[in-house]
């Protein structure tokens, strides 16, 4: 008789055990789909089709952007699996580092690591006296660190 009972409130036990386990870890919210408007401190020029060789201007810089980090913010609220991270600015050259290049070097694809890198680079050449953006990681499949330059990618057309 006892093992009859238990088999009738082994599936309710079970039920109840999932549904105390499922609500008692950390709360786990939804990702929030950031917007650059609702973040004051980022700043992105431009997104950019390295494909079709096509930069669609997303900001028109009317305040006289000069700090490069709002755009490192920029360009992480789009990538937020590649953080780039700023070093600092020499003359015309911005400095960064990206600490873990893993997603950009071996899982974005070729195609998507040379748009990472355009991105990069025509949205922080964009600021006033900024030529070359020298960027550091670990080089993989798809991705080689070294100093870009605003030739590089002068033969982008702009999308009106």
């Amino acid at each position: 008789m006892k093992w009859k009972n238990f088999i009738r409130i082994l599936p309710f036990s079970l039920f109840l055990m999932v549904m105390i386990y499922s609500c008692s870890g950390p709360d786990k919210r939804a990702p929030v789909q950031e917007t650059i408007m609702d973040q004051p401190d980022t700043v992105l020029f431009w997104t950019v089709d390295d494909y079709n060789k096509i930069k669609t201007r997303v900001f028109q810089d009317t305040i006289r952007i000069t700090d490069p980090k709002l755009v490192v913010n920029g360009i992480n609220s789009v990538y937020p699996g590649v953080r780039l991270r700023l070093l600092n600015v020499s003359n015309d050259t911005v400095y960064a580092v990206i600490d873990s290049a893993y997603t950009l070097t071996e899982r974005m694809g070729s195609f998507g690591a040379a748009e990472y890198l355009s991105t990069v680079v025509i949205n922080l050449t964009t600021i006033e006296n900024i030529n070359f953006v020298s960027l550091e990681f670990i080089p993989g499949s798809h991705a080689m660190p070294g100093v870009y330059s605003k030739e590089n990618y002068s033969n982008y057309t702009e999308k009106k």
